[in-house]
């Protein structure tokens, strides 16, 4: 994979196409959906109309990522599409005309063939408005559920981008940027978005840094890199933040202690029989009592140099 030939070639696409479809997999992760939305959102703030799409609803845990209500699980089929038996040269001419809230799409039949009727008339709907289709965090196509399966001519007639990180991607795309040293898809959708000159807003900052933050277990993946805090270190310059997700009001602080997390001790509270005397134990005899043995070096007197300082030597210096 040449990175900076691949990000050439995606601009090129990007800068013909208007209408953009970004879409990214079932069962998502937060690396696929922050970096979904990220990409949504600097396509849209360079002028372009976007579709964001996830073939299911999202759960709850994903709703603090910007613009995930734009996400939608139908890719709209658009056109409406009037279709009518035909035979060759019969039709004159075809026009319309609009009459108060009516479109009229008027047919007219060439002299000698049958007029149109009801019955060689028919309707559909076909088609997303898609010039352009880029495909997030996704291993193959079969991952876009319905979006795919609901309107497979659009993915063989449009110009599919793939943007992925995992090593088993089956490399469906016409531009495949697909590393899999990457430590997240996040970092890939950060350098493309550089190299569309996209500008980062604060929003497109947010949903990237909680994406690499969550895809690598708050950077403690072995794929994390240099590359990987330079480009957090640029998107918190561009006023990135972390998300919170439901922490407790009082975080739980363990204590410390000689280098071992222990969990606090619960402290219960006297109840009030606790208030009461205590009956007197039963005296028992001395020649049974346990005595405690004295510990080693009690009562002796420190040596008499015991506060003066010490140097102490290696044994291999001389």
């Amino acid at each position: 994979m040449d990175l900076a030939s691949d990000i050439t070639k995606i601009r090129e696409l990007v800068v013909k196409a208007n209408d953009i479809l970004v879409v990214t997999h079932d069962n998502p992760t937060h690396d696929s959906i922050g970096s979904t939305l990220a990409l949504y959102l600097g396509l849209s703030g360079m002028g372009k109309k976007v579709i964001v799409a996830i073939p299911e609803p999202v759960t709850v845990e994903f709703s603090n990522y910007i613009g995930i209500n734009k996400m939608t699980n139908d890719i709209a089929q658009k056109n409406f599409v009037i279709s009518l038996d035909y035979k060759e040269g019969s039709i004159e001419k075809v026009s319309y005309n609009i009459e108060g809230d009516t479109f009229n799409l008027v047919i007219e039949p060439r002299p000698g063939f049958a007029s149109f009727t009801s019955d060689n008339v028919h309707f559909s709907h076909a088609g997303s408005a898609a010039d352009l289709i880029l495909t997030v965090d996704t291993i193959h196509l079969g991952g876009l559920r319905k979006i795919y399966e609901a309107d497979k001519n659009l993915f063989a007639s449009r110009p599919v981008v793939n943007i992925d990180r995992h090593p088993n991607n089956a490399h469906f795309g016409q531009i495949n940027l697909v590393d899999a040293t990457s430590a997240s898809t996040a970092e890939l959708i950060y350098s493309v978005l550089k190299g569309l000159n996209a500008q980062f807003s604060q929003d497109i900052a947010t949903n990237l840094i909680n994406a690499v933050y969550m895809a690598t277990s708050n950077f403690q993946s072995p794929y994390v890199s240099a590359a990987t805090f330079e480009a957090v270190a640029d998107l918190i310059r561009a006023g990135g933040k972390r998300l919170t997700r439901g922490e407790p009001e009082e975080p739980f602080e363990p204590r410390v202690t000689g280098g071992v997390q222990q969990a606090p001790v619960a402290v219960r509270e006297p109840t009030s029989a606790a208030t009461e005397p205590l009956p007197a134990a039963e005296e028992v005899p001395a020649s049974r009592r346990a005595t405690k043995p004295e510990p080693a070096g009690q009562g002796k007197q420190p040596p008499a140099d015991w506060l003066k300082p010490k140097i102490f030597k290696s044994s291999s210096v001389r």
